[in-house]
């Protein structure tokens, strides 16, 4: 009886000599936790789960045995966490560093941490509508190409990748035939760069002479550039003056009269002009010789 109490005290993390706390909490749910589920605090194991029982439809009752007796402080909260990535639970008390103790058999708040896998299961969950219909789909398509398959499509593949044998021997066979013409194509290609590069080597100064030239000439062109625009603006301005009839040339073409006067002007020009060539005596006889000298 004595090695029996002694072992069952052992088993239940029960210290042999000295009195044990025992505390209350409750949890939504203990999936992967029972009765010996280790406890923790502060990566320091203080104890395991007693015993646990359903107390309604969303709350588990579960008493922790601690051999930690200097006390949990008020406020104190245990969680259930992954223990291990197969899936095993512990329990973690997190400390809340106050001087108030839990008294023996007092209640301490319990929290239940889903982890990581437990999230990626419940995405998985989600995704199943999904995947199932995704392997439909798949199967399905997988169906047609059997079928086709089934139907000659391989006799179909087999000539399309014999056709692409033979056209790929056909073009090794005129690889074959060009090579010579090939290589004599790169060796005159070799030497034409070859020659370029000697001519621009030999002819760098008279290119840049010829840079610098066209760099004098693009700055002569901007010069004369800027002086045809101010020309351009000067005949803009003459002709807008010609157009509203200013000066003598917009006149001469806004006003008929003054053409028409100019006209009978040469005209009276040329008659005199065609006298004084055939009678010069016309015009003379009416001079005297006192008023000409």
């Amino acid at each position: 009886m004595l090695v029996a109490i002694i072992g069952f005290r052992v088993m239940q993390d029960v210290p042999l000599f000295r009195p044990s706390l025992q505390l209350y909490t409750s949890f939504e749910r203990v999936d992967g936790v029972s009765a010996g589920t280790s406890v923790y605090m502060s990566g320091v194991k203080v104890g395991s789960v007693n015993r646990i029982r359903l107390a309604g439809p969303d709350s588990v009752v579960v008493v922790l045995n601690l051999s930690y007796t200097e006390g949990i402080p008020v406020g104190s909260r245990a969680f259930i966490e992954p223990a291990d990535l197969i899936g095993g639970k512990r329990v973690r008390i997190d400390h809340s560093g106050g001087d108030e103790m839990i008294p023996d058999g007092g209640y301490i708040r319990g929290v239940y941490e889903y982890g990581a896998f437990a999230e990626l299961q419940e995405f998985a969950d989600d995704l199943k509508p999904d995947i199932q219909r995704t392997t439909g789909s798949l199967a399905g398509v997988l169906e047609q190409i059997d079928d086709m398959l089934t139907e000659g499509g391989k006799e179909d593949i087999r000539q399309t990748i014999g056709a692409l044998n033979q056209s790929s021997q056909q073009v090794n066979r005129i690889l074959q035939n060009r090579s010579a013409d090939l290589e004599e194509s790169i060796i005159h290609l070799r030497q034409v760069m070859a020659n370029l590069d000697t001519l621009s080597a030999g002819s760098h100064k008279q290119l840049e002479e010829i840079l610098a030239n066209l760099e004098t000439t693009s700055s002569e062109l901007g010069v004369i550039s800027g002086e045809l625009s101010g020309v351009s603006t000067e005949l803009h301005v003459m002709m807008q003056q010609i157009n509203s009839g200013d000066g003598t040339l917009g006149r001469l073409i806004h006003d008929p009269s003054l053409y028409q006067n100019l006209d009978s002007l040469a005209i009276n020009l040329k008659n005199v002009s065609r006298i004084l060539e055939e009678d010069p005596r016309h015009f003379l006889k009416h001079m005297r010789l006192v008023d000409v000298f």
